[in-house]
């Protein structure tokens, strides 16, 4: 009955994360107790910051600096390596068969120092340029996952699922709600996430993907139709999703839209970069982009 009662609180905490403060945190070390595994880490990777957010229920000593490696992401991880279809669950036997196949001699030592060889996980969000993934990171004396673990993580990742989703419709409504008014203005806005894809924009800035030296979609990410302006945005993307708001940049105003019959460009581009609630993940607006004609 008690690991009943632990199982439906780690639920509701995953349930009512996206409402409170540290909610996200809390969740994680909830899930602490009904699968015997200290360390939880819910984790979000891709726009360009690599690692958009990265909430752990008990860092671990890290004397090397791995968990900000962000080499450690790529192929050597299978972690990474072996994340499937949302909602599935991968654990020691597919790490295994994806080490066989891989060279991970970089990331088994990062593992081996940070004591978390073992686990399992569930992507609980993915698509051609995120992902969001909860998993568990046993250590030696917890050694690899039991049926108990799997079958409990099993359990309230379907909740933790559910909560991202819920997370990210309130970003969206938020979006929309920040450009009440500007809605009805000539202004052409776009608001885009930390993954920078767009939460909500103008009509005016939908004309933009229609105009040939426009706009145009990356899945949910707009991209400018020159390649080299393309470029420079994406830097001041990662710039200004890397600020404290404190000390670092928090706009950028470029000129875009550059072509053979308009090499001084069309449009006066500024980024600025919005404030975030603290307990957010990265779907509420981070960056507002407001496309002037010159």
């Amino acid at each position: 009955m008690q690991v009943e009662q632990r199982l439906r609180d780690a639920e509701l905490a995953f349930l009512n994360a996206p409402f409170h403060k540290d909610g996200w945190l809390r969740a994680t070390r909830s899930l602490t107790t009904v699968t015997a595994t200290a360390k939880i880490q819910l984790i979000g990777i891709g726009g360009p910051l690599c690692e958009p957010f990265n909430v752990v229920s008990e860092m671990p000593h890290d004397p090397y600096g791995h968990f900000g490696n962000m080499a450690l992401h790529g192929e050597v991880n299978w972690r990474v390596g072996t994340a499937a279809r949302a909602g599935t669950i991968q654990h020691e036997a597919d790490y295994a068969a994806y080490r066989a196949l891989h060279r991970t001699d970089d990331y088994d030592d990062a593992c081996s120092d940070l004591d978390g060889l073992f686990g399992c996980q569930m992507a609980l969000l993915t698509d051609a340029t995120c992902l969001v993934g909860l998993a568990l990171m046993r250590s030696r004396r917890e050694g690899p996952c039991d049926a108990f673990a799997i079958e409990n993580f099993t359990r309230v990742a379907r909740q933790a699922q559910r909560s991202v989703r819920v997370q990210l419709a309130l970003g969206q409504e938020t979006a929309e709600l920040m450009l009440e008014g500007t809605a009805s203005r000539r202004e052409a806005t776009l608001l885009l996430d930390g993954f920078t894809q767009i939460a909500a924009l103008t009509e005016a800035a939908e004309a933009l993907f229609d105009h040939p030296h426009g706009l145009r979609l990356d899945g949910l990410a707009p991209r400018l139709a020159n390649r080299a302006e393309q470029q420079a945005l994406e830097q001041a993307f990662t710039r200004l999703l890397a600020s404290d708001m404190i000390s670092g940049p928090v706009l950028h105003q470029t000129i875009v839209g550059r072509c053979a019959d308009r090499p001084k460009g069309r449009w006066r581009l500024h980024v600025a970069r919005l404030p975030t609630l603290p307990h957010a993940l990265t779907f509420e607006p981070q960056l507002a982009l407001t496309f002037q004609p010159l």
